[in-house]
């Protein structure tokens, strides 16, 4: 049986004047070394992934913010620079949800040149590499998203963008933070989200998907459960 095709790279160039390149230098201008190390952790990943390309949604956040161990939500705020700044495109993250650029696709290319196959998706291929693609090594194939599809990809990529992450897994809008801030306080907030988030990790994410829809609405929940509680404690105590 035939030993199925490597997609990804063992290596990649990483050029000695790459912080000179304006696209790198905003990052590192705007988030410090800290911005820099993000970057070339997520060019190490697409290469060393797919070769050219990196699905880039609440799962591999989540598990890349991990594995470099940087906050989530300052992985997130790099990337929506590097997005912003066009060191990866902005138009094929907002239709598929994935990290790419002409700059990555094309150091991929050059690399498996000598490779008996390589395949590549349609969707994702960039302007500017069309040229290096006639090859009778290179397989083109096609993703074949349906509607539904589409949709749920865009949902996904709309709510990343809307909330922001609190511990591993509390999710909330940056409004709906601040409105709980304003009507609870930051020290009962704060202490809540933590409780959340041990307990999301507990059940695990599918889980907490289906059970919570709304952690903004969970935690006001549970401040109100806790408060008729308490309530319940004097009225007894009163009646004592």
């Amino acid at each position: 049986m035939a030993r199925p095709q490597k997609a990804g790279l063992d290596y990649f160039p990483l050029d000695t004047d790459i912080d000179e390149d304006d696209k790198i230098a905003l990052i590192e201008a705007r988030h410090g070394i800290e911005g820099f190390g993000v970057i070339i952790k997520l060019f190490k990943k697409i290469y060393k992934h797919s070769g050219y390309y990196y699905e880039w949604n609440e799962e591999t956040q989540l598990l890349f913010s991990r594995k470099i161990g940087v906050e989530i939500n300052k992985v997130i705020d790099i990337v929506k620079d590097a997005l912003k700044w066009k060191l990866f495109d902005e138009g094929v993250y907002k239709k598929y949800g994935v990290l790419t650029s002409n700059r990555i696709q094309k150091t991929y290319l050059k690399i498996t040149y000598d490779r008996k196959e390589v395949e590549i998706i349609k969707e994702y291929i960039l302007n500017g590499v069309n040229s290096m693609i006639n090859r009778v090594n290179i397989t083109i194939n096609s993703i074949n998203l349906t509607d539904s599809t589409q949709r749920k990809g865009k949902e996904i990529i709309k709510e990343i963008k809307e909330k922001n992450i609190y511990g591993d897994f509390v999710k909330l809008t940056e409004d709906d933070y601040q409105k709980l801030i304003t009507q609870y306080g930051d020290k009962i907030i704060k202490q809540k989200i933590i409780e959340l988030d041990d307990y999301l990790g507990q059940i695990g994410i599918k889980e907490a998907d289906k059970k919570y829809k709304s952690h903004y609405h969970t935690i006001k929940n549970w401040i109100r459960l806790e408060g008729n509680k308490q309530k319940t404690k004097n009225n007894d105590w009163r009646k004592s």
